[in-house]
């Protein structure tokens, strides 16, 4: 009887153990995360700022009716203490959670699987449901509008993360092919691996905010909380979205190629 009781602890805790590796966070996903200090940082756009982006890309088809004004004002915001992911969650780090819990893979992975080489690439085609469900199994969760702006502009209320002038050789964006560069950080089929663009970097040291893809946010639309916000420049946009301060509502229902997303947690 004695070994027949140790043989079925033995038994539950390699039953137990066998539940959480299949349903924690792996150890070996862990993306390097940035601590972001508390305090007051410049959030949104001056009414002269807005002017300015209206006479430069206004005329064009899909920022016509751009609701810019929604940038106004720029205005101090206190934000607490938080940690954010250095880069944008790639397709090993998704490939991972998918394979722990059984989630449904990205709707581009053919048969379930992604394309090999492309680990260290951001994922994409990925609904604000799945990213929710992946910031959730790794302990984070998806950013506010008001903590991703701060970790990408710093305190100081700068236009892109870098300063106030953009910089195709800096971004992932399409200017960085229209313009023929040297090694684009980009091409005209896809993203670039996490962290390719070394020049698009935040005052606290966060990548890939100004491009490389639009990033989901854990902010709803006050008048549509079926829509969801999302920020940053994806390599097929122009410099009017790699503005830290674009704001552009989309369905939470919806994924696309040039959508991913990083997480963030409450310091401590």
């Amino acid at each position: 009887m004695r070994y027949l009781k140790l043989f079925l602890l033995a038994a539950m805790a390699a039953f137990v153990s066998d539940i959480d590796a299949h349903t924690g966070p792996s150890p070996d996903i862990e993306t390097p995360m940035i601590k972001i200090p508390a305090g007051e940082f410049v959030m949104g756009s001056s009414a002269e700022e807005v002017k300015h982006v209206r006479e430069q890309y206004g005329k064009r088809d899909m920022y016509k009716n751009h609701p810019f004004d929604e940038e106004i004002p720029k205005r101090k915001v206190f934000v607490k203490e938080f940690l954010i992911d250095a880069h944008e969650v790639t397709i090993k780090e998704y490939a991972d959670f998918v394979h722990a819990t059984g989630h449904a893979p990205p709707r581009s992975w053919a048969g379930g699987h992604h394309n090999s080489g492309k680990e260290d690439y951001p994922v994409t085609f990925v609904t604000h449901e799945d990213a929710e469900a992946y910031a959730k199994w790794a302990g984070k969760r998806l950013p506010t509008a008001e903590e991703w702006e701060k970790a990408a502009r710093g305190p100081d209320g700068r236009i892109f993360p870098w300063g106030d002038l953009f910089d195709p050789y800096k971004a992932a964006t399409a200017e960085s092919d229209m313009q023929a560069i040297t090694g684009a950080l980009c091409d005209l089929t896809s993203a670039a691996k996490v962290m390719t663009a070394a020049g698009d970097v935040s005052p606290y040291g966060v990548r890939d905010m100004a491009g490389n893809v639009r990033e989901w946010t854990g902010s709803a639309s006050p008048g549509d909380p079926k829509m969801a916000l999302v920020k940053g420049a994806s390599w097929v946009d122009m410099s009017v979205n790699a503005r830290v301060a674009h704001r552009e509502y989309i369905p939470k229902a919806s994924f696309a190629h040039i959508v991913g997303f990083r997480c963030v947690k409450d310091a401590g």
